[in-house]
């Protein structure tokens, strides 16, 4: 009777010690398939957001944007990290660079056509002081005017992100993340720039 009654406690004790067992693995089970979809989701998106892009010929990055603090043209100073939560444009120029002034009408239209809840611009000058890229706005107040620019005479800003000829465009994503890299002037107010930057949004 004793060894019939020990073998029914077994019995009975089985499925819990199977309960303790099987749950727990089925929980990491379940984690890991969540977590593998969720990679392959975000890869699909990013390839999706690649391909948007792709007319535009950019080179594609990753990693976090590399942070800064610089002054705005009346000398207050701004952060990358004030932008986070949008996608931004970030673009290296100078007055004196031919391409850096032709491309920028397109830009100015390219931030005039997306939301600006969603999209920042921020254009970083070379240029020596703050003075020549006021008169040179001042110039052609009319299809620039507006522009969002700090500065950066010691070209620090650019060198930390790789640059060294002008101009050269990065895009940021919400998250402050880097996505492309776009060397030398492209028309931002094409159909295929407006269609790379709301592929970011």
């Amino acid at each position: 009777m004793g060894d019939k009654g020990a073998t029914m406690i077994t019995a009975r004790r089985r499925p819990r010690v199977v309960q303790w067992i099987v749950l727990p693995v089925m929980g990491v089970v379940g984690a890991l398939l969540i977590v593998a979809y969720l990679s392959s989701l975000h890869a699909a998106v990013e390839s999706e957001q690649a391909g948007a892009c792709l007319a535009l010929q950019p080179e594609p990055l990753s990693g976090a944007a590399r942070p800064f603090t610089l002054p705005d043209l009346n000398g207050e100073r701004r952060s990358l990290k004030s932008f986070q939560g949008k996608v931004v444009l970030l673009n290296f120029w100078a007055t004196w660079c031919p391409p850096c002034v032709e491309e920028l009408p397109s830009m100015m239209q390219l931030q005039r056509t997306l939301d600006p809840r969603d999209f920042t611009m921020l254009t970083v000058s070379v240029d020596d002081t703050a003075d020549v890229v006021k008169a040179f706005i001042a110039r052609h107040r009319s299809i620039i005017g507006g522009l969002q620019v700090l500065m950066d005479p010691s070209k620090k800003t650019p060198t930390g992100y790789g640059t060294s000829k002008f101009p050269e465009t990065y895009l940021i994503d919400r998250e402050g993340q880097l996505r492309f890299r776009f060397i030398n002037k492209r028309d931002w107010s094409s159909p295929a720039a407006v269609a790379c930057l709301r592929s970011l949004m």
